[in-house]
């Protein structure tokens, strides 16, 4: 295995294919495309006040946990079904000067026996398989970290495995990776209620080839999922045209988008903290400039501009380059859209 650096942990472990996923490789890998995404959970575990114990569910090298031990002082516990990341895992932790309890084990055999305050799964594919078991075994008041890869199945590829798999329809176009966050969202508060539990939504986000949510488990409340149409209407039951059911709640806490950061993850989050308080859904800008009858597609930031000028809350959005998150009516848009034109 090859020795690597990433955050304030060198590690061995080896290369993945082409920096888009685990490949074909064999043993432990090691996805640099993924660093983004651990520089993203360091930040915002900095944002919280935790001071539990965190399992690194899935953990291959260990690197995600071993950040969080070292760059946030997390008390950080292991597990993998692999026998090589488990011995990878105990050469990581020396090589960092760490002391952790690494369990060769299912994540879901491990959180019944053992309490956790953050549980954190990152499979390769859909979550779905492991989402009760950790739903039903976090401790009070917990927080879950779930990533999916299955974006094809989220995202409006395929419908039929996506409501076989989460109980919920997709949706195409701009909104396919917000709407698979919401889907995400929904399998979980559903089988949270089954514990008399529910959810709340702490940060989520679409990045490269991958959905994440960070949530806490609460106690329960009467939350209903609902479906959202191609006009980015909210509808209590299913029509033609529609995904659902789906989470309609809040998807992003305003307090809890890290802030000071520098460079693609600063951009990031600044983006994630201006949509955070928008409606569900997006708009595609090609679609308005379409509908406004006009030849070349203005840039969004102006549209954008052109939209809050009128008094409605518009943004862009991390879930797509060309979605504007707003609650302006059809008539604003296209009028802010013609407007932006002549800007």
């Amino acid at each position: 295995m090859i020795e690597h650096q990433e955050g304030k942990a060198n590690f061995r472990a080896n290369l993945s294919g082409k920096d888009k996923g685990p490949g074909k490789i064999k043993g432990v890998f090691y996805n640099p495309s993924m660093k983004f995404s651990r520089d993203l959970n360091v930040e915002f575990a900095k944002k919280l006040d935790f001071g539990g114990l965190f399992l690194d569910g899935m953990a291959a090298s260990g690197i995600r946990g071993i950040r969080l031990a070292l760059e946030c002082n997390f008390n950080v516990e292991f597990c993998d079904t692999s026998k090589l990341a488990i011995d990878a895992i105990k050469d990581n932790l020396i090589l960092n000067n760490l002391k952790s309890q690494v369990f060769h084990a299912d994540v879901q055999d491990i959180v019944k026996q053992r309490k956790y305050d953050w549980i954190d799964i990152d499979p390769f594919g859909t979550p779905a398989p492991y989402l009760d078991a950790v739903i039903e075994n976090i401790k009070d008041g917990g927080i879950l970290g779930v990533a999916a890869t299955d974006t094809a199945v989220l995202c409006g590829a395929k419908p039929s495995i996506c409501f076989k798999r989460y109980g919920s329809y997709s949706m195409k176009r701009v909104a396919a990776k917000e709407v698979g966050i919401r889907i995400l969202l929904g399998r979980i508060q559903t089988l949270a209620r089954k514990h008399d539990k529910s959810i709340e939504p702490l940060l989520s986000y679409s990045e490269g080839h991958h959905l994440r949510v960070f949530l806490k488990i609460i106690e329960k409340k009467d939350i209903s999922l609902k479906w959202l149409n191609y006009e980015m209407e909210v509808l209590n039951t299913e029509s033609t045209d529609s995904a659902g059911p789906l989470w309609m709640e809040k998807i992003i806490q305003l307090n809890l988008v890290p802030e000071n950061c520098d460079g693609r993850l600063g951009k990031f989050f600044d983006i994630l903290r201006k949509e955070a308080d928008g409606p569900p859904g997006l708009f595609d800008i090609n679609d308005m400039a379409r509908d406004a009858e006009i030849g070349q597609t203005p840039k969004k930031l102006k549209i954008i501009e052109c939209i809050m000028n009128e008094g409605f809350f518009a943004s862009g959005s991390v879930f797509s380059p060309l979605g504007i998150k707003t609650n302006a009516p059809h008539d604003v848009r296209i009028k802010a859209t013609k407007f932006a034109q002549s800007l």
